[in-house]
């Protein structure tokens, strides 16, 4: 039988030095728990001032989902701090979830997969996008009002063949593991 613990945590070293705070926070999160899939990769986050990188793992022991995210922050302290935050979700809290495959045409046919989009809700965080209403006049000044919009995506994961090509196929292997997981609830 394959040790996906150990998989995971070869994952993490290819990413992170032994050191690093961030395997001993995982293991502490995970504690005895037996972990049925994963998935882990760097990401560069963009903000107002500055660009950092950051470790990104997701993964599902028989009961949860652990949510890791490790980065670099200087809101705190100008010298910078190194934060991990995790998030655990029971798999039996998990509401719905939706993935979308979307696959590139070549001539008459349908060709590889281009990109992947799975959302999970359970419940626990809402967005607003408010924008300002308008009428179809473009020389109207009335108040219209905001429109907007609420929605309920409490992880949303979007993997591109092309811009996430080193963690493609990983990401795809564990959002199919994740469905099958779901779906057997």
């Amino acid at each position: 039988m394959i040790n996906v613990r150990l998989e995971l945590d070869t994952a993490l070293a290819a990413l992170v030095s032994d050191e690093s705070p961030v395997l001993a926070d995982i293991r502490h999160a995970l504690g005895t728990d037996s972990v049925r899939t994963f998935y882990v990769r760097p990401e560069t986050v963009f903000d107002a001032d500055s660009v950092y990188d950051r470790i990104v793992a997701f993964i599902v022991t028989e009961r949860r989902l652990l949510l890791v995210y490790s980065d670099t922050n200087y809101e705190m302290d100008a010298r910078g701090e190194y934060v991990t935050t995790m998030q655990s979700i029971r798999l039996s809290d998990i509401k719905e979830y939706h993935v979308v495959l979307r696959r590139e045409f070549q001539g008459e046919r349908v060709g590889e997969l281009n990109s992947i989009l799975l959302r999970l809700r359970w419940g626990t965080t809402f967005n607003q996008d408010f924008q300002p209403g308008a009428c179809e006049d473009p020389t109207c000044t009335n108040d219209h009002g905001y429109i907007g919009i609420s929605t309920n995506d409490d992880l949303q994961i979007f993997l591109d063949r092309h811009t996430d090509s080193a963690y493609f196929t990983e990401g795809v292997d564990f959002i199919g593991e994740l469905d099958t997981i779901l779906g057997n609830l």
